[in-house]
């Protein structure tokens, strides 16, 4: 089955039509999943949420990385909060003695140029422990 969609715009603004096959969802790029990872793009900018699983490691075009998982209280929305081994060791490091359950936040605090074209993301994080008795 193929559907005619008037909304694309083409190369130059010219509005063009074209068919979008609704048997291969791979063809349909509004089909797409967003993802689930915070960015973190400017300073100050920050998510905090419940810990729904256990951390886990996982290796990426960005280097070792341990993920995060938390759901945010105010939407119950998930969102994976990725911190690299290299350059997040210390937040790695005091987010050890989370457990599932836990209160975690994390903040943009801080860019810094350390000479290699992108900017390194200095995060700040916090931790409650919801003592489970």
């Amino acid at each position: 089955m193929t559907k005619k969609n008037n909304n694309f715009v083409g190369e130059g603004g010219a509005e063009e039509q074209v068919d979008i096959n609704l048997d291969d969802l791979f063809q349909d790029d509004s089909t797409k999943p967003e993802s689930n990872f915070f960015v973190f793009e400017k300073i100050g900018d920050s998510v905090q949420g419940t810990l729904v699983m256990e951390p886990y490691e996982k290796t990426s075009k960005f280097g070792e990385q341990t993920i995060y998982t938390i759901q945010r209280s105010s939407d119950k929305k998930e969102f994976l909060v990725a911190l690299k081994a290299t350059t997040h060791k210390f937040n790695i490091l005091q987010l050890k003695s989370a457990q599932v359950g836990d209160l975690l936040a994390f903040r943009l605090k801080d860019l810094v140029d350390v000479g290699k074209g992108n900017l390194c993301k200095s995060l700040e994080v916090r931790i409650r422990h919801m003592n489970k008795q």
